[in-house]
Parts: structure tokens; C-alpha cells; sequence
């Protein structure tokens, strides 16, 4: 090599910050899996890494490969203490991942909800930087990776550890693929379909099962015919005997069992991004789709693996999405699910409210522009001018998650520190009164109030019929006792997302004592590691675990007299590369092949026994599933508070 070209890599590699070599042998740990939590640390002399202040440098860049798809908690060891994000590695393949030195020093900077706040993709994996603390990243010692429950002794190898300035990127290095020409792992699990002609005929087998299966006795709309009170024609909300209920509009008791996102498609898709080359077994079909633009431009796109089986088995014509839905209804009915199909006339759900042109700081709404209340009234009258006349509609959620909650003042100056908007100028109005962290509190309270007291005039102008579902939160904590108000006087329902084996009840009941409103949870879930996507926020040992996990949660919800619905989130898989912001959940109750999971069978059982359990008739089941760890038990310390 020529002199010249030496010194031109001698200074890239100064540029990127490169202080490592690569490993002669990679580093290797086995964690127990008889332990309930097993940790290791790399001392930063085993990793070659020279420097123990991290402060000029960006990114975290490693060569690793992980046994497992389970999800850890990563680790920097500093001179002020342990600094951990829970992490996610493609499983069984050596990659190049490069994680952001900034999640481990600085609180995340709130987004328009939770997960887009602390949801951060790196194509190769992902990490969920909720939980955890923050700080400097001076005095390190060392990396560690810490699990809890680990479940089949997984192994941690690392053959290179370097740090950088600029980022390198993510690469999947390996030269087999990790997609099937299915979009299932490439590894043998149980379960995997292994040519068309199996799939065709597991799919023809399922249809016939469905044909066969016996309805449990519902009402037209999935109510319970055990007990009829007055009919008014819509959905609504009724205290008897001291328990909260739906009442659906033929006066049938009703409890609300359904999940998110029923639709086609869905189990994860093809990427075209640089690094991920070897990724794919096949590359799905390429399709035109309009795009929401001011221009209504069209384009190219990926089709989903999902969408890509389904349409070998509805059809690849305009009667796709129909003879879907078919089969929706009746799985759906069958597994004992009575809610989230939308516009089927069929089945019951859940509608969500957009404002298009609403101008939003991290899911604050900029109530103060000057056409706010026109936007606020157009947006409304045109989201429910096709609903309002719809009987199998239940109610509007008004907001996902808010990110602004529990960080008001620190959210305050972000604003401060931001764009000239009209938020901006009225806080600094209102901060020229006093500016203290319960007034900064005070004014994001009493903007949001506003908000909600404008979507609700508007709401019960255009559509009187169905009910104000509220916000689905999504902290731990209780809300403070001024959106607790606004809840209980704007409110039909309350609506909270929790990720746990089973409801907060004491949460659920100091709600329940201070607004005297019915529950629903808007999101729950359970998954595994089997099929090489990360287990969810809350984790079980396999897919049978998946089952007793769900009937657990829903009996032991449906016997709290204050809830009275629950939502699985999602109805399909995330895949193996998963969503835009890097969550890739074995969370379905279908596959990526459209087959049920052993899951149903716990619908099954949950549907059939909430009545008894909601009435105090029946005790709720009560055994745990196996290899159960929860989003509670790595979230100790929460950094963005």
C-alpha cells in the first residue's frame, strides 16, 4: 500500500474514532437460565478498548451475536453509576450494531406518544430506552448484559467492540438469510411451514374447523344474553349492582374483548436498505399505493409478507380484502372476540379521532394558533360524518399516549427552547406571571383541558350517539388529580394501555374511587422467543405459555367490577425487521403465514368465562404462566421522569 494511501486510513480511522481492534477469538458468556436474573460484564481491557471516557465519542459500534431473540438490558459502567437500556439483537447471526452513546447519557427527548419516544431502530435491532438511568459517560469500566428470566441459556458472543464519532451504520454480516421465502425465521422452530402445499392445506384444515365450530350464544352484537337492561339503540356505559358494564344497543350486557389492528397484511416485510443485503430469501412482490400527500402522490412499495401470503390464500383480486374479512368474522367469533373489525357491520369497534393540521409539541396540542377551534370542528364533523349512524360503533379514543405526561416542566423548556410557535408565546405570558414548576405544570394542564373541552363540543355536536372513550395512557403512575378531573367531567370511559402479566388494581381502583368511570385497557400483550422476533414488553416461555398468559390477564381484568374492556395489541406479528421504529414483537395471534397461535385457545376460555367472573359468579383463573418477566421488572428507574 502507498505511504499516501496509509495516512489517508490512518486518519479516517482517528476521524471515526475507531480505539479498538477486532478480537483474535470472540468474547463469549452463557447466561443461567436456573437464575431469575444473570448478568455479565466485558471489562473494557477484554473488549481492547482503551478509553475510559467516552464523552467525545457518539456511538457504541459492536460485532456480536446473540443465541436468542430475547431482549436484555445493555449496559455502560461508569464512575456514576450503571447506565442500561433494554436492547434487541437479531437473533443467531453476527452483526454490526451501532447504538447511540446518547441514550445512555441524556433523557430522550419526548415525542407525539410513548413509543415513538423511546422506541429507537437500528435495522439490524432495536432499543427501548424507557427505563434506566442517565449520565456521563466518564470512569467506564466496562460493558455488562444482564437477563431476566433468561430463558434457554442464551450466549452473548462479541469479536469486536469500537467507538466512533461518526456513525459506521448496521449490517447484518452474515451470508445465509434470516427471512424465509414466508417471512418466518429462517430457523427451525415448531410450528414453521415449509412449502405451499403445507400451508394451503393448514389453511383449508382451519377453514373447516371454523365451519364446524359451535358459536357461543351472543347477542347480534356480541353481547351476553344472560341479562337485558333498556335499549337505546347505541352502545353505552351502566353501573349495576356496583359493577360497570357496557350496554350494547339492544340493551344486552356487553364486556369488550378485542384487538388491535385487524386488518390485512401486517407479520413484517422487505427492506431494501443498505447492510440488510443477505437478510432475504425473497424479496415480496412490488406494488403502487397512494401515499398521504398535499400532492396525492403515488408510490412504489413493498408488499408485506403478510399481505403477500394472504393473497395466496383470499385471492389476488379486488375480493382480497372481503374474503379476509370472512374469515375475520367468523375467527373472531369463534375464539370469542366481539370487537375491533372496523366497517364490517358484522362486529363492534373502537374509533380513533385525528385533527388534520393540528399542530402538536410531543402530543401537546397547539391550541393557540388562530384557526385551532376550525381545524378542531372540520377535522370532527368529516372523521364521523360516515360513523355517526353506526350502531356496531362503540366510542372515539381522542389520544394515544401522550409523552408530555410526568415531565410538564421539563417539557415547558423544551418548548422555550424550541421554534416561535403560538405555544411558545403564550407560555412565555404565562411564565411572566411566576415561573415555577407547579405554574410550568399549570399551564400544560390547562392547555390540554382546553383541547379536550373543544374536542368535546364538537364530538357531541357532530355525533351524540357514541361514547367519549378518553385517552389511552400509557404510564405507570396515576394521572394527576387535574387530568383526572378533566377525565371524569369530559369522559365516558377510561382508557389506559398497561403492559403487565395483570392489571395495576391499584391503580385501577384509586382511578376508579376519584372519577367513578368504567375501564377499558386499550393495549396488552404477551409474546415469546420461538420464532425469533423479541417476546413483547411482557415475556412467557413459549407460545402455549401465550394462551395461559392472556386468560390469566383477562379473567383477573374482568373481575375488577370497574373494568369492562380489554384490547390485545396486535392482532398479526410484528416480523422479523419489524415496524418503522424498530419494534419487531412475536405479539400475534396470527403469524406471518395467517395461522392462529395456541393463543386462541385462551381467548377461548377467558371469553367463555367473563361473564361469570365480571357478575362475582366465578373466581378468575389464577395460574401463572411460565417464564414470565414483565415490563415492571426492568423499568425501575425511569429516565425520562
Amino acid at each position: 500500500m502507498k505511504m499516501k494511501n496509509i495516512k489517508f486510513v490512518l486518519f479516517a480511522l482517528f476521524f471515526l474514532g475507531l480505539v479498538s481492534c477486532q478480537n483474535d477469538k470472540p468474547l463469549s458468556h452463557t447466561f443461567d437460565s436456573s437464575k431469575s436474573i444473570d448478568s455479565h460484564e466485558f471489562s473494557l481491557k477484554a473488549l481492547n478498548i482503551a478509553a475510559d471516557n467516552w464523552e467525545s465519542y457518539n456511538y457504541l459500534v459492536l460485532e456480536v451475536r446473540s443465541s436468542t431473540a430475547q431482549r436484555f438490558l445493555l449496559g455502560i459502567h461508569t464512575d456514576n453509576g450503571l447506565h442500561e437500556k433494554r436492547t434487541h439483537f437479531m437473533p443467531q447471526a453476527w452483526i454490526q450494531i451501532s447504538l447511540p452513546l446518547d441514550f445512555f447519557r441524556e433523557k430522550p427527548r419526548p415525542s407525539t406518544d410513548l413509543a415513538a419516544t423511546v422506541n429507537k431502530p437500528m435495522r439490524v435491532g432495536f432499543q427501548h430506552i424507557e427505563g434506566g438511568t442517565v449520565g456521563p459517560l466518564t470512569g467506564v469500566k466496562g460493558i455488562s448484559f444482564k437477563y431476566y428470566t433468561p430463558l434457554d441459556n442464551p450466549t452473548i458472543e462479541i469479536r469486536s467492540a469500537t467507538l466512533a464519532v461518526e456513525d459506521p451504520g448496521n449490517f447484518y454480516l452474515e451470508t445465509e438469510p434470516l427471512v424465509d421465502e414466508f417471512g418466518q425465521w429462517t430457523k427451525d422452530f415448531e410450528g414453521k411451514i415449509r412449502s405451499m402445499d403445507e400451508l394451503k392445506a393448514q389453511w383449508a384444515q382451519e377453514e373447516a374447523q371454523l365451519n364446524q365450530d359451535s358459536q357461543l350464544a351472543r347477542s347480534k352484537y356480541g353481547g351476553f344474553l344472560d341479562k337485558q337492561v333498556a335499549a337505546t339503540g347505541w352502545f353505552r356505559v351502566e353501573k349495576i349492582d356496583g359493577r360497570w358494564w357496557f350496554v350494547d344497543p339492544d340493551g344486552y350486557l356487553f364486556l369488550s374483548m378485542g384487538a388491535n389492528g385487524i386488518n390485512t397484511g401486517g407479520g413484517g416485510g422487505y427492506s431494501d436498505a443498505d447492510g440488510l443485503e443477505n437478510v432475504f430469501t425473497k424479496i415480496p412482490p412490488r406494488i403502487e399505493r397512494p401515499v398521504t400527500t398535499r400532492n396525492n402522490d403515488r408510490a412504489f412499495m413493498f408488499m408485506s409478507y403478510g399481505e403477500m401470503n394472504q393473497r395466496e390464500r383470499y385471492g389476488d383480486n379486488e375480493n382480497f380484502r372481503q374474503n379476509w374479512a370472512e374469515i375475520a368474522i367468523k375467527r373472531m367469533r369463534a375464539w370469542g372476540l366481539n370487537t375491533g373489525l372496523t366497517g364490517s357491520n358484522e362486529m363492534p369497534y373502537l374509533g380513533f379521532l385525528r385533527y388534520q393540521g393540528v399542530q402538536t409539541f410531543f402530543g401537546l396540542q397547539d391550541i393557540y394558533i388562530d384557526n385551532y377551534e376550525q381545524l378542531i370542528d372540520d377535522g370532527i364533523r368529516a372523521a364521523t360524518e360516515n360513523l355517526k349512524n353506526d350502531p356496531y360503533l362503540i366510542g372515539y379514543f381522542l389520544q394515544n399516549e401522550p409523552s408530555w405526561l410526568e415531565i410538564e416542566p421539563r417539557v415547558c423548556q423544551l418548548i422555550l427552547d424550541g421554534d416561535d410557535i403560538p405555544l411558545k408565546a403564550a407560555l412565555k405570558a404565562w411564565l411572566a406571571e411566576g415561573d415555577t414548576p407547579a405554574r410550568r405544570t399549570e399551564f400544560v394542564h390547562s392547555t390540554f383541558r382546553k383541547h379536550l373541552e373543544t374536542v368535546t363540543k364538537y364530538l357531541r355536536k357532530y355525533d351524540p350517539n357514541h361514547l367519549s372513550m378518553g385517552i389511552r395512557f400509557g404510564h405507570s403512575a396515576v394521572p394527576h388529580p387535574s387530568i383526572l378531573q378533566m377525565c371524569k367531567d369530559l369522559f365516558d370511559v377510561y382508557s389506559v394501555n398497561t403492559y403487565r402479566i395483570m392489571p395495576n388494581m391499584d391503580y385501577v381502583n384509586e382511578v376508579a374511587a376519584k372519577i367513578d368511570l368504567p375501564l377499558i385497557f386499550g393495549e396488552f400483550h404477551f409474546g415469546s422467543i420461538d420464532r425469533g422476533m423479541a417476546p413483547g414488553l411482557v415475556q412467557v416461555a413459549n407460545q402455549q405459555e401465550r394462551a395461559v398468559a392472556f386468560r390469566y390477564f383477562a379473567e383477573n381484568a374482568f373481575a375488577n367490577p370497574n373494568i369492562i374492556g380489554i384490547s390485545w395489541f396486535q392482532f398479526t406479528d410484528q416480523g422479523m425487521l419489524g415496524r418503522g421504529d424498530g419494534e419487531r414483537y412475536n405479539i400475534g395471534i396470527v403469524d406471518v403465514t395467517d395461522r392462529p397461535y395456541p393463543i386462541v385457545e385462551g381467548i377461548k376460555q377467558a371469553s367463555e368465562n367473563a361473564y361469570k367472573v365480571h357478575s362475582g359468579l366465578q373466581e378468575p383463573f389464577s395460574q401463572l404462566p411460565r417464564g414470565l418477566r414483565g415490563n415492571e421488572d426492568d423499568l425501575k428507574s425511569m429516565s425520562n421522569q
